[in-house]
Formats: C-alpha cells, structure tokens, sequence
C-alpha cells in the first residue's frame, strides 16, 4: 500500500507540511522515525529567559515544533 506521510510543524510563519512517500512502512512507522531523527523532546517547562526552548514538546533544532502527522 502506498502512503503519504505529512509531518506538521509550527513556526513563527505558521504551520509547515513536510511530504513523505512510501510504500513498505506504515505511516506511523515513518513519522515516529522521522520524529527521532530530527526532533529532541523537551518535558518540561524551561524557566531560563535566554533559552530558545520555553515549551513542552517535540522541537526540530531551528526551533519548530511538531505538532503532528497526517497519512494519506
């Protein structure tokens, strides 16, 4: 079966979509391994003022954070 995977990231420009294709894996198979690679997860609130990281989640390393995946 052939997926689309559309990894949803959120910016200071809005929401990005991120298109992947494939036809071996399961959709969420890709995106957690996509989530792995290019994020680094943050569990809580950071309280220093000069860190780029402020809020809980899954965050790429120019600052976007994951919000989700979508499969087709």
């Amino acid at each position: 079966m052939k997926y689309v995977v559309i990894i949803l990231l959120l910016s200071t420009s809005g929401v990005e979509r991120i298109e992947l294709k494939t036809s071996d894996l399961h959709c969420g198979e890709i995106a957690d391994a996509w989530r792995e690679v290019n994020t680094t997860y943050y569990d809580s609130r950071n309280i220093d003022p000069n860190s780029p990281k402020e809020q809980q989640g899954n965050y790429t390393r120019d600052g976007k954070l994951m919000i989700g995946y979508l499969c087709q």
